[in-house]
C-alpha cells in the first residue's frame, strides 16, 4: 500500500508545544496511522510520514483514492488551517525529485498583475481590477475576461515595458527556490496569462528555461506614436493552453509528468494542476486553494522546498 506524509508549514516562525500537540490530535483523529516525525525546519515544519487506515468493510467497499479525498477535505476544513499549512501526498519517488517546475506569473512569481500596472497609465485600474477579481475566483472564462481588459488598453503607450520592469516586484523567496530547483537539475518555465515582454523579463532575471504568455498587439495612432490597438495577437494563454504547455515542455525535455509540478494562484493554473504530478495553490483564491492539490499561505515561496521534503541543512546545500 502507498505511504503518505504530511508536511505541517507554520505561518509563524515556529509552532508552539500546545499547538503542535493539537496537530498531532487532529491527524490522529484521521483514517491515518502516524510512522514518523521529522523535523525540515526547527519548531516551524515538520515532516508527519503516515500510512492509510481501512477499516474492515472500508477495505472492500472503498479504494484509496476515496480515503485519501476524505483526508484531504477534512485537512481543508482544520480549523487551525490559518495559522499551519497541512500538505498531504504520496510520499514516493516523485516526491523530491522533480523535473520540471512550472510557475503562474502574476501574483505567484511576482506580486503585482501586469494588466493592472498597464492599466494605471490609462486610469482604468478599478475596471480593470475587477474583471481579474471574477476571472481569479473563475466567474469569467479567461479569454473573455482577458478580451474585456485588453480592450480597456486601448490607446495606451506601447512602449512601456522597459518603465514595467523597474516596477516589478518579485515575490519573496523566488531567487532561494528557482536557485535550489535548478541545483536539483529541474527545468523551469512560467506560464502566464499576462505579457511576454515581462514573462521573458522575468525568465531571464530568475534563470528559467521557458516563458510563454501573451502579446499585446499596436498600432500607430494619428499622432505617430506607437500605441496598444486593445486586442491580442497570437495564441491566448490561458488555463487549457498551459495545460498544454505543460505537456509540450515535458515531452520536449523528456520528462514524464509526474516528475512536473505546477505552482499558481489562479483558476487559469487548476488546468496545468491537473496535468502535472503535483500541484501548489501559492496564497491563491479561497476556490483555487480548494481543488488544487496542495496550499501554502505562508510569506516565502521558497517554503515549497519544504513540499519537496527538504531539510533546512539540505537547502542551504542546493543553494551553495
Amino acid at each position: 500500500m502507498s505511504q503518505y506524509v504530511i508536511t505541517a508549514i507554520a505561518h509563524a516562525d515556529k509552532i508552539e508545544p500546545a499547538a503542535f500537540m493539537e496537530l498531532t490530535r487532529f491527524i490522529e483523529s484521521l483514517p491515518i496511522k502516524i510512522n514518523n516525525i521529522k523535523t525540515l525546519s526547527e519548531d516551524r515544519v515538520f515532516d508527519i510520514s503516515c500510512s492509510l487506515v481501512f477499516s474492515d468493510n472500508e477495505s472492500t467497499q472503498e479504494h484509496e483514492y476515496d480515503i485519501f479525498a476524505k483526508i484531504k477535505e477534512a485537512i481543508l476544513e482544520w480549523e487551525n488551517g490559518d495559522k499551519i499549512d497541512l500538505i498531504f501526498q504520496k510520499q514516493d519517488e516523485y516526491r523530491q525529485d522533480k523535473r520540471l517546475v512550472i510557475f503562474d506569473m502574476d501574483s505567484t512569481l511576482i506580486y503585482q498583475e501586469v494588466i493592472e500596472l498597464i492599466a494605471a497609465y490609462a486610469g482604468v485600474e478599478d475596471e480593470v481590477e475587477k474583471i481579474t477579481t471574477a476571472a481569479m475566483n473563475g466567474e469569467i472564462d479567461f479569454k473573455e475576461s482577458l478580451a474585456r481588459r485588453v480592450k480597456l488598453l486601448k490607446g495606451i503607450d506601447g512602449t512601456i515595458w522597459e518603465d514595467l520592469k523597474k516596477k516589478l516586484q518579485f515575490t519573496k523567496g523566488d531567487f532561494e527556490l528557482t536557485k535550489a530547483l535548478k541545483a536539483k537539475g529541474c527545468k523551469l518555465a512560467v506560464l502566464s496569462g499576462g505579457f511576454i515582454e515581462l514573462a521573458n523579463f522575468v525568465k531571464e532575471t530568475l534563470g528559467l528555461d521557458y516563458a510563454y504568455a501573451n502579446n499585446l498587439n499596436t498600432e500607430i495612432n494619428s499622432e505617430g506614436k506607437k500605441v496598444f490597438n486593445g486586442e491580442t495577437i497570437g495564441d491566448i494563454v490561458d488555463g487549457n493552453k498551459k495545460a498544454e504547455l505543460v505537456q509540450f515542455i515535458a515531452d520536449k525535455e523528456s520528462i514524464e509528468l509526474r516528475a512536473a509540478m505546477a505552482v499558481g494562484d489562479g483558476s487559469n493554473d487548476l488546468p496545468m494542476m491537473g496535468v502535472s504530478g503535483f500541484g501548489v495553490a501559492w496564497n491563491a483564491k479561497p476556490r483555487v486553494q480548494r481543488l488544487a492539490p496542495s496550499k501554502l499561505n505562508t510569506d516565502k515561496i521558497s517554503d515549497i522546498l519544504y513540499i519537496l521534503g527538504h531539510t533546512d541543512e539540505e537547502i542551504k546545500e542546493l543553494l551553495k
